[in-house]
């Protein structure tokens, strides 16, 4: 939960509440967010026209119960309009004299009908000289993208409904990408002015891990190692990553100073014994897995992690046991049931 909170001339207490509702039922329809926004704004002193523009194309009908735009104070124009498949423009908002303190959540009358091959548009105008009364830098100074309101930001929240409900997982998901490849341009903007900041590299890190970009990955958790040396989890980080790219030993030198700085650390105990089995180490990664659930006994990864290893080694009965217990937590986990089911059949081969 985020609040916008200005400065007063005397102290004011904030209650906030976050209120959350059940139903017995399930949802009829599942709304899916369309998120259009431009993360690499850099707006110059004294730019008086200074455009940003994203869009989205739809490859399903969709119907659009709300819009939301947001900007800080330096927009002057907000559009949003969705250019149909016969190339007809249809307004979705359109606020000619944008005012920071009134913008909020719009609701349609009737929900707006977008077919499959409609792209949706954002083109957000800023005004950065002396001239617009609501900039807030007297003299106008370099405004870049940021969440603080001295900062600028151009989003368009749209919340569709998939006319057929079949359409909803694949549009989620093309949304979501959308929405994380500007995440990351967003983050790395943010870093060129706070560059110590190891919370937004620890952000950006994950992102480029979902998006598969591991050198980029491991340099920002690296950032956070230099950050924080002390810190278990920032070790435990960058190992898990270099032992994706491969790079085993290191990954072990970061993952045991995570277990010297944390011993507990379950997580930590189990990422070690993945490094030292990957290293044929298997009886070392065995006393890794035996303490990483000792720690925690109901961790699935773990239990699978020492079913493999026992295996390796012909402890059939043992990896038996492990792998009933992997189910018992995650029954849906369908390769640990495949597993399970071939060690059965060597057990029941095997001469007693």
């Amino acid at each position: 939960m985020m609040l916008h909170l200005r400065p007063g001339e005397k102290e004011e207490t904030v209650q906030a509440s976050l209120g959350l509702y059940f139903s017995r039922e399930p949802p009829r329809v599942n709304p899916v967010l369309i998120r259009l926004t431009k993360q690499d704004i850099d707006i110059p002193p004294g730019q008086r026209q200074y455009v940003v523009t994203d869009s989205f194309r739809l490859d399903a009908d969709v119907d659009v119960y709300t819009v939301q735009p947001h900007a800080h104070y330096l927009a002057r124009e907000i559009k949003g309009f969705a250019t149909l498949p016969d190339g007809t423009r249809k307004w979705l908002i359109y606020i000619r004299q944008w005012d920071f303190d009134w913008q909020g959540v719009f609701r349609y009358r009737r929900p707006e009908r977008l077919a499959a091959g409609t792209t949706i548009v954002m083109e957000y105008t800023y005004d950065n000289s002396a001239g617009n009364l609501r900039n807030p830098s007297r003299p106008p100074r370099r405004v870049t993208f940021g969440q603080r309101t001295s900062d600028e930001m151009a989003e368009l929240w749209l919340q569709v409904v998939p006319r057929n409900a079949a359409d909803g997982p694949a549009l989620a998901l093309a949304a979501h990408e959308k929405m994380a490849r500007e995440e990351i341009i967003g983050l790395e903007k943010r870093l060129e002015t706070d560059p110590d900041n190891a919370s937004l590299h620890d952000d950006v890190a994950l992102l480029h891990a979902q998006a598969g970009h591991l050198e980029r990955t491991a340099a920002h958790f690296a950032e956070t190692v230099r950050l924080r040396p002390d810190s278990a989890a920032a070790h435990y980080n960058l190992g898990n990553v270099l032992f994706q790219q491969g790079r085993r030993a290191d990954a072990a030198d970061h993952l045991q100073t995570a277990i010297r700085l944390e011993p507990g650390y379950a997580l930590a105990h189990d990422g070690l014994g993945v490094a030292l089995y990957a290293d044929g180490r298997v009886r070392e990664a065995i006393e890794r897995y035996r303490q990483a659930l000792e720690l925690e006994p109901r961790n699935a990864d773990t239990h699978h992690h020492m079913a493999i290893a026992l295996r390796s080694l012909g402890r059939l009965a043992e990896a038996v046991s492990q792998y009933r217990q992997v189910l018992a937590i995650d029954p849906a986990r369908a390769a640990a049931r495949t597993e399970l089911a071939e060690v059965e059949r060597q057990l029941a081969a095997s001469p007693r």
